[in-house]
């Protein structure tokens, strides 16, 4: 399983497909983690530790020579009948992407649970 670094075009692409006559809006969101609120954690599909700091996900990246910390962004998109609805309650229409065998989708309120068995926390 990949969960970032996703393709924004194959996302879309795999998002009107999935859900046909909608309108699909490209978003991001960080990766919180409700159950966890500090450590150090592997994700399966990700080659490099994560870092837990109050309940968001970080990751190293270098910049100018200097280790600095990232919040780790997920692809989401929005469903939407038309490109002018409000949507007051995203519980339906917020999925975040993710690729195995193609890009998949999970609603956001069941990211969390669809998450755990993926999720392994590095004893410090």
């Amino acid at each position: 399983m990949r969960l970032t670094g996703l393709n924004a075009q194959e996302v879309l692409a795999s998002a009107k497909q999935m859900f046909p006559g909608k309108y699909i809006e490209h978003a991001t969101c960080d990766l919180f983690l409700a159950d966890i609120e500090a450590g150090e954690i592997q994700i399966e599909g990700i080659d490099h530790p994560l870092y837990v700091s109050t309940h968001y996900a970080y990751e190293n990246r270098i910049v100018n020579g200097n280790p600095t910390r990232y919040k780790v962004e997920l692809t989401a998109i929005y469903v939407k009948d038309n490109r002018y609805d409000v949507i007051y309650d995203s519980t339906q229409s917020y999925h975040i992407a993710y690729e195995e065998q193609g890009v998949q989708f999970v609603r956001y309120d069941k990211l969390q649970d669809f998450l755990k068995p993926y999720i392994k926390k590095q004893d410090s």
